[in-house]
């Protein structure tokens, strides 16, 4: 009788086990089929906005016109040289606006690059915040990842923001990895008066910087315009990869500013560890080595039965 009931509670056990598995299985294959709709959805989009990516002669090509056709939140166009980030810049009445939407309106979990609510639309501050999505394949701004790399950073030194009436040239000054909480990225209001200490902050704090551009920064913060590029960092929840890039108010050339530049050196403090870290294929890993457990468990336990009935 005893024999009985552990034969059928093994067999239930085995039934909630195999339904189990399948479960998991049916859920990672939805995961990765969902999350290629999302890369595909976003690639179209970019696709798409960039044959009304505005030209410098408005005659001779699409202006901000068609953008904000559109959508009126359209406030600028950005480009990373030597990257894929070459997508308009949207602001909404909260940082929330464009997290899940692109730049047609519809819901996207790619979102969209946009502006803090807390920055000027047409960038007459002296500190800007530009949020966008960390995605692979390229998107978004992914590719701000790249600019870890010592040889990328040195190499790659030059971004455009197009605004209505105006292209400005921006230099790449530092790339750092921050916590989402660091007052001196993330609270533009600090740097609503001037820049003054901000080039002492990225000095210490950058993972590379060009010490030409931060000591223009440093010695003449007045006359400088920052703006701040923000994805999220890769295996982390909470840090922040943050791509400073750096211009005079003027539009005259950083190099030609000051002479210290012409100087210019990569400096390297490495990454900061914030310990606000948890890395996603760390803890996939050990969900995959809880089932690999107890499928040989179970193996071995139905072995040792099968042994003792013989």
């Amino acid at each position: 009788m005893n024999w009985m009931i552990l034969k059928s509670l093994n067999k239930i056990y085995g039934l909630i086990l195999s339904t189990f598995l399948v479960a998991s299985a049916a859920f990672a294959g939805y995961a990765i089929w969902d999350n290629a709709q999302i890369y595909h959805q976003a690639e179209a989009v970019q696709g798409q906005i960039r044959q009304l990516k505005p030209k410098s002669d408005a005659n001779k090509g699409p202006g901000f016109d068609e953008l904000r056709a559109i959508n009126s939140d359209v406030v600028a166009w950005l480009t990373v040289d030597g990257t894929n980030i070459d997508y308009p810049v949207l602001q909404g009445e909260t940082n929330l606006s464009y997290m899940n939407k692109d730049v047609y309106g519809d819901f996207s979990l790619a979102g969209s690059i946009f502006l803090d609510t807390r920055n000027k639309a047409d960038f007459s501050d002296s500190y800007s915040l530009i949020y966008g999505h960390n995605m692979d394949e390229h998107l978004m701004f992914g590719d701000l990842a790249l600019f870890k790399d010592r040889t990328f950073f040195r190499k790659n030194r030059t971004a455009t923001l197009m605004i209505p009436g105006e292209n400005r040239t921006f230099y790449t000054a530092a790339i750092l990895q921050t916590s989402a909480g660091t007052e001196e990225i993330f609270n533009p209001d600090r740097w609503k008066d001037n820049l003054d200490g901000l080039g002492k902050f990225l000095q210490k704090n950058s993972k590379w910087y060009h010490s030409g551009y931060l000591q223009a920064l440093t010695e003449h913060p007045e006359k400088m315009e920052v703006t701040a590029l923000v994805t999220c960092s890769d295996g982390s929840t909470n840090d922040r990869t943050v791509l400073i890039l750096i211009r005079t108010k003027d539009n005259q050339s950083v190099d030609e500013q000051d002479d210290k530049v012409k100087d210019d050196k990569i400096i390297g403090n490495g990454l900061k560890n914030t310990g606000n870290t948890q890395n996603p294929q760390f803890w996939m890993w050990v969900i995959i080595g809880i089932l690999l457990f107890i499928v040989v468990f179970e193996s071995v336990d139905r072995l040792r039965e099968r042994k003792n009935r013989e």
